[in-house]
């Protein structure tokens, strides 16, 4: 018998319930109709988005994304996972020419990309693991979100929806404090540019198309790279919304700047002027200032993409970004951009969003943990066990539990999903 001090857990603390809750179930749907969508705006993870995407502004404003900036070893570990998946793709290219049997070139895209998909859930939790292997209490919750990031393979498009899991991973990873306030800019400019890459050429090789709310005003697959594009202009900009659409321009700034960057893409891939391919952000740049661009595209990503019921209704919660509603006295605080924040090196540099305080594993074993005297990895096989009791939603191949050391397609819901299709 054990001769740890036990706790008292007769009359379980509402953190108890919770934890014991998420030990079971693992992230979970929570906005299943419009009438949620009101607690859904009063949550721990709405304002948490909402302080992570301003402060991340203000902290990205006047930084080329060619220009130096800090890159830890940590964030350098988190981008590696994009190099896998970069190779994954290439491994499931559509081949349209060579078949004995003539199928659709559309079937044998939503093949390859349910391929793609398959392997890239296994994927993301075994790099992830190995990327934040000390720090990875959060694994499962964390690779929940990222594998969500891809798009959907029941109805095989991607749109805000899956964008909103890439910034609760983004999110979560400060929340957890794997990531720390220093690598806020890298977090934008190098780890989420790096997922905007892959999903463009996911766009495009598998020929995705867009699942969006039609009052959004970026018609696009994403949204956050605008708005933060724009962030970076916000100060020492070296040209004015309306200049650039100017060819030269484009070509010399297009890797300094989101914004430029993803202009140049919609110009070739549409084949004709912003003002043809996408008028309302032709009309958008019409606004003399950055800033005042910045405040434009932040208004309509809160009121018609964050408020949309067809992009939170995919969304899941869990621990790091919780469903549960702040208090009252939590105010929203809005991002006033157009001049930088004091710098020097007396001022310390705080996180973009508040870091998570975890509930205690002893709250709910039920028995106190001794302090070990060296650290220890969170990646136990005991700490794992929890991820195997995860709920598994009908019909939703991306909610499909990771079971370390098994293969790929072992899991018979996944594979006969995925071979069989929607």
């Amino acid at each position: 018998m054990s001769n740890k001090p036990g706790c008292e857990v007769t009359d379980p603390s509402n953190e108890v319930l919770r934890s014991s809750a998420f030990l079971q179930n693992g992230p979970v749907k929570e906005v299943r109709s419009l009438e949620d969508l009101d607690r859904w705006v009063r949550s721990q993870a709405y304002h948490d988005t909402i302080a992570y995407i301003n402060n991340t502004s203000k902290a990205i404003q006047g930084h080329r994304s060619t220009h130096s900036f800090p890159v830890t070893e940590q964030m350098r570990r988190l981008c590696e996972i994009f190099d896998g998946l970069e190779h994954l793709l290439a491994e499931h290219t559509p081949k349209l020419e060579g078949s004995a049997v003539t199928v659709p070139a559309a079937e044998v895209k939503s093949r390859s990309y349910r391929a793609w998909m398959q392997h890239m859930f296994q994927h993301v939790f075994s790099k992830l693991d190995q990327a934040v292997r000390a720090k990875c209490k959060h694994i499962n919750e964390l690779g929940q979100y990222l594998r969500r990031s891809f798009g959907n393979a029941t109805s095989l498009d991607f749109g805000p929806a899956n964008e909103l899991m890439f910034l609760f991973f983004l999110c979560g990873l400060f929340r957890a404090g794997i990531l720390m306030a220093t690598d806020t800019v890298a977090a934008a400019l190098m780890l989420f540019a790096r997922y905007i890459h892959l999903v463009r050429r996911l766009v495009t090789t598998y020929a995705l198309p867009i699942a969006r709310d039609p009052k959004c005003s970026i018609d696009d697959y994403y949204f956050l790279p605008y708005l933060w594009g724009a962030a970076q202009l916000s100060v020492e900009a070296p040209f004015t919304p309306m200049q650039c659409e100017q060819g030269k321009l484009i070509e010399c700034h297009r890797q300094d700047y989101m914004i430029v960057d993803l202009i140049d893409h919609l110009q070739k891939s549409r084949g004709g002027p912003l003002s043809q391919v996408a008028f309302q952000l032709w009309s958008i740049l019409s606004i003399p200032t950055w800033p005042q661009v910045y405040r434009g595209l932040e208004r309509n990503y809160v009121d018609h993409v964050l408020s949309s019921f067809k992009t939170v209704e995919h969304a899941i919660f869990c621990e790091l970004m919780s469903f549960d509603a702040v208090s009252q006295q939590s105010q929203l605080e809005r991002a006033f951009l157009g001049t930088r924040s004091v710098e020097g090196d007396d001022v310390e540099l705080l996180p973009p969003v508040s870091r998570y305080v975890g509930m205690q594993t002893e709250s709910v074993l039920g028995f106190e943990e001794d302090t070990p005297k060296e650290a220890k990895s969170d990646d136990s096989e005991g700490d794992r066990l929890w991820m195997l009791r995860q709920m598994v939603e009908d019909n939703d191949p991306n909610s499909t539990p990771f079971i370390p050391g098994q293969p790929v397609g072992q899991n018979d819901s996944v594979t006969s999903f995925l071979t069989e299709g929607p």
